[in-house]
């Protein structure tokens, strides 16, 4: 089954982290565990994910903090943040900040699974250029696209995207830059590229050939050694016709 989506959960508490991540790995998503802030943001900064599920009450860097730096770093990825009691302040600080949404704990495990395919949905319209773009296995390329950071600092997990999804696309600012691609891609796209070029030399000396029979020949020699009035005649006779 192909992954709905890569999601990294953010909690200090082990046993709703591994709660919340069997709950969305169940539902056919992708996901990470952090345990802190700080280290969900390095894990970003080299591994491409969908949305961040974060709790908002966390020693050291807390769940806003989180996502005030985040915002720092990357505009489009969506926050959501997980509360564990009802907070007004919170809720009116996280939308200030930029977060998608706020799920009050307990959740139920339909309402994550919805909340996540939502940010994962969006998040994936917002990166233009890449809805259109398929690999030779008719893949969206979004699933596999990197930005031009984590293809520096992980270039070993693009090469291996590359090798098994036959393409990787190189995004900088959200917007495609570069493509890179597999040798069985490349040598696809090749053997396309010689084929039409075979199809056009082959549509080309076939006009060349009509244009070389005897009548073709004639036709070409009285239009050229024909005059103006009789070229005018000509052009109105023709005119007539199709009409």
């Amino acid at each position: 089954m192909s992954s709905r989506g890569r999601v990294i959960i953010v909690d200090d508490e082990p046993s709703v982290l591994d709660a919340y991540a069997r709950s969305l790995a169940a539902a056919g998503f992708e996901v990470a565990e952090a345990s802190a802030g700080a280290e969900a943001l390095r894990r970003i900064e080299t591994d491409p994910f969908d949305v961040v599920l974060i709790d908002v009450s966390m020693p050291g860097m807390d769940g806003l903090t989180f996502l005030r730096r985040l915002r720092a770093r990357s505009l489009d990825l969506p926050v959501i943040l997980l509360l564990d009691t009802p907070n007004d302040w919170a809720a009116i600080r996280s939308v200030a900040l930029g977060a998608l949404q706020y799920l009050v704990k307990p959740i139920d495990p339909k309402a994550l699974e919805k909340t996540a395919d939502y940010a994962v949905g969006l998040h994936r319209e917002q990166r233009p250029g890449l809805a259109n773009v398929h690999n030779r296995l008719g893949e969206r390329a979004i699933g596999y696209s990197f930005t031009a950071t984590e293809a520096k600092n992980a270039f070993s997990r693009v090469l291996e995207t590359v090798i098994l999804k036959g393409m990787v696309v190189i995004t900088k600012h959200d917007a495609p830059k570069a493509v890179l691609l597999s040798v069985d891609e490349f040598n696809k796209l090749a053997g396309a590229a010689e084929r039409k070029l075979d199809a056009l030399s082959g549509e080309f000396d076939a006009l060349l050939s009509r244009m070389q029979t005897p009548e073709a020949r004639t036709g070409m020699k009285a239009a050229f050694e024909a005059s103006p009035k009789q070229l005018g005649r000509a052009a109105v006779a023709a005119a007539r016709k199709r009409g």
